[in-house]
């Protein structure tokens, strides 16, 4: 397992099976953190689980963890076509990096089944224009949301950390960008997670 180059993060879980990240190539994606592969690796250095999540529109990156069941979370970016940025209601036409978390089960030596996910985009608030999507009159009334116009760029939330927590089930991530930590709730179904 050694060829491969370690990405952001690598932890060792007890009995000595250490979950670790791993660069892959994806030109459709730059900067630190990068990742798009993980794999469990037991105490004598066999490769039990070797995952990957890459494509042009989405790349893991940075922070994994090791739920009590087994599965594992991910922080993934998810690309957004200037089209869709704009119809999200952002005054800016260009290509964003928006995120999601995932939930994955492996199933099979190189095999995993997201089980939940989260995305970013299901939680916008715009108050320039109110004929495109995610329309309120007030941002400081929707806390719960993000200002898609709030310090636009490609890399624009830049997560970095992830935890969970079993006690009160939920997930905890940070922004890079916005100095900030987050707390979602994970006792939902991925399609009540997509709500507000």
């Amino acid at each position: 397992f050694t060829s491969a180059g370690t990405g952001y993060a690598t932890y060792m879980e007890p009995g000595g099976t250490i979950v670790r990240t791993v660069k892959v190539n994806n030109s459709a994606y730059q900067g630190g953190g990068l990742t798009g592969r993980c794999q469990k690796v037991d105490y004598n250095g066999t490769v039990t689980w070797d995952w990957t999540h890459w494509a042009s529109t989405y790349m893991l990156h940075h922070d994994h963890h090791v739920m009590p069941n087994g599965n594992v979370l991910f922080i993934a970016y998810e690309n957004k076509t200037p089209q869709e940025v704009s119809a999200a209601g952002c005054n800016s036409s260009i290509t964003v990096q928006s995120e999601k978390i995932i939930e994955v089960q492996p199933t099979g030596a190189t095999t995993g089944t997201i089980v939940w996910e989260w995305h970013l985009w299901d939680h916008l608030v715009q108050n320039v224009d109110p004929n495109k999507a995610n329309y309120q009159t007030s941002i400081s009334a929707h806390p719960e949301l993000m200002n898609i116009n709030y310090s636009i760029q490609k890399d624009w939330i830049h997560m970095n950390g992830l935890d969970y927590n079993e006690a009160t089930d939920q997930i905890v991530f940070s922004s890079h960008n916005m100095s900030e930590i987050y707390v979602i709730d994970h006792s939902t179904t991925s399609a009540e997670a997509a709500t507000h």
